[in-house]
Formats: C-alpha cells, structure tokens, sequence
C-alpha cells in the first residue's frame, strides 16, 4: 500500500491486512495451546486407543486437508479482494493451518497410526482451542466456526471407522485384522449410473445449497424463486460435471473402463465447486456490508 508520502510502505500493507504486533502475539499464544494439547492428546491416544488403519483413515486425511484448504484460499480471497481492513478472516491464522495441513496430507499418503493419531490429536486440539476462542472472543466468524464443526465431524467419524480402546483391541482382534485388510483391498470399477441413492443425494444436496446462497445474499424464504434455485442447482451439478468429466474420459480412452471410486470423486469435485459458489455469494455480501 503507498504511504502517505506516495512510498511503498511494508507496515502499512501488513497492518491493512491484520498483521500487525498484537495479532502475531495472539497467534503465536494461540499456537503453543493448541500445540501443548496436541501433545497431551497424542500421549493419551497412543497410551489408551488403538487405531486400525483403513479407508477411512485415508478419507480423514483428504476431508481435512480440503477443509484446511478451503479456509487458507477464503484467507486469500477475503484479504486480497475486498476493501482494506474489511476482511473477517485473518493472515496470522495461516502458519498454524499450514502445519495442520502437511499433517493431514501426509495422512492421505501414509495411514500409519501414530500418524494418524498425531493428526487426529492436532485436530481435535484445534478444534478445542478455536471453539474456546470463539466463545471468549469476537474474533471468530462464520468460515472459522464451519471449519471447526466440520473437522469435528471428521474426528466422530474416524473415532466409529477407525478407533477403539485397548480394551475392546484384546477382546475384539478379528475386527481390526479385518480394518487393516481393508487399506490394501482392491477397488472395483464403478460405472456412472451404479447407485441411485449417492446421485439423488447430490442432486437434494445441490438444492439445499442454492437456498444456502440465496439466504446468505439476504433474502427470506418467502422471497426465493423456485425457478432461482432450479437455476444454481443446476449450475452447480452441470460445472461439477464437466469438471469430473475430463479425468474421467480420460481414464476411459486410457484403460476402456470407468474409473475406481468415481462417486468419492464426484462428491469432491461437487464439494470443491459448491465451496467456490458459496464463497463467492458470502464475499459479495461482505462488499456490499
């Protein structure tokens, strides 16, 4: 940002962006909780729980490394797009994200259960301390607090998949054999049309996010076109098909059949677009506010 002089000025384009002495002080005290229960939560998982790695260790790590994601890129876009000093998420939150986010990437290529339980520890002392923030603080804003609600999502879901105590361990070895066997299993093909349910589940889910959108541009229930939301439903399943369908054909000249676990592929595509929708019409309302 220039300076008042018509200079570059450093400080001032850092501070326009909230980084400034105070907040670096706060992010790094926010930092070392987060770390101490980090610790404390690996010790404890590694002394009382067993963790059997599988497919769902695996998803953990890609679902929470594209929830880190998303929040680092809606960082960016709110910093970088709207008018200085107004953006609600904040630059000094980046370099806790991005340790959390090798964790969770390293998850996705190796299920290795201290691994596992190092991520799971790191995520469920993020979600402590930044639920504790946001209760005390005002510094906590609508991306945070779904960040937060949906990496606790992905922790309930990898404690039923993947996790049980010692306990149930010595007294129940055939289902975590089974667990670990499972990691190495061989995918079979899907074919487009296979599962009615996953595609009409997309379909509901697309609608439900257009009416997302459109109460997030502030209007009521009562004043939503149905022909408006028909419209960005569709939109949204049309980008997410064209988007899912270059890897696709491509797989298909390639190997003349569809490709493993194109479903999986097709809710992350959808997830992806549907995140770029929603992101858009919330930075809208943030420039006109």
């Amino acid at each position: 940002m220039p300076s008042p002089t018509g200079a570059f000025s450093l400080s001032a384009m850092l501070q326009d962006r909230g980084i400034d002495l105070v907040a670096l002080g706060a992010a790094y005290i926010v930092m070392l909780s987060t770390l101490l229960l980090t610790a404390l939560a690996f010790a404890a998982a590694r002394h009382f729980i067993v963790i059997s790695p599988n497919r769902w260790t695996r998803d953990f790590g890609v679902y929470a490394s594209l929830v880190l994601g998303a929040l680092l890129i809606a960082i960016v876009l709110e910093n970088e797009s709207l008018p200085l000093g107004s953006a609600t998420l904040h630059y000094v939150a980046v370099p806790q994200l991005l340790l959390l986010l090798a964790v969770h990437l390293s998850i996705w290529y190796r299920q290795e259960p201290w691994l596992v339980a190092l991520g799971a520890s790191a995520t469920a002392a993020t979600v402590v301390v930044g639920a504790a923030m946001g209760v005390v603080t005002d510094v906590f804003r609508p991306a945070y607090w779904v960040t937060v609600l949906l990496l606790t999502v992905l922790l309930v879901c990898l404690w039923r998949k993947a996790v049980m105590t010692k306990h149930a361990f010595m007294t129940r070895r055939p289902s975590y054999v089974s667990g670990k066997a499972s990691l190495d299993a061989v995918t079979t093909e899907q074919k487009p049309w296979r599962g009615l349910v996953p595609w009409v589940t997309l379909v509901a889910a697309s609608v439900v996010l257009a009416v997302g959108n459109s109460l997030l541009r502030g209007k009521g229930l009562g004043e939503i076109a149905s022909a408006e939301v028909a419209g960005e439903s569709a939109l949204l399943l049309v980008v997410t098909a064209l988007v899912c369908a270059v890897p696709a054909v491509s797989y298909w000249i390639a190997h003349r059949a569809w490709m493993p676990e194109l479903a999986r592929f097709v809710w992350l595509a959808w997830i992806l677009v549907g995140f770029t929708f929603t992101y858009s019409s919330y930075l809208n309302v943030l420039a006109r506010a």
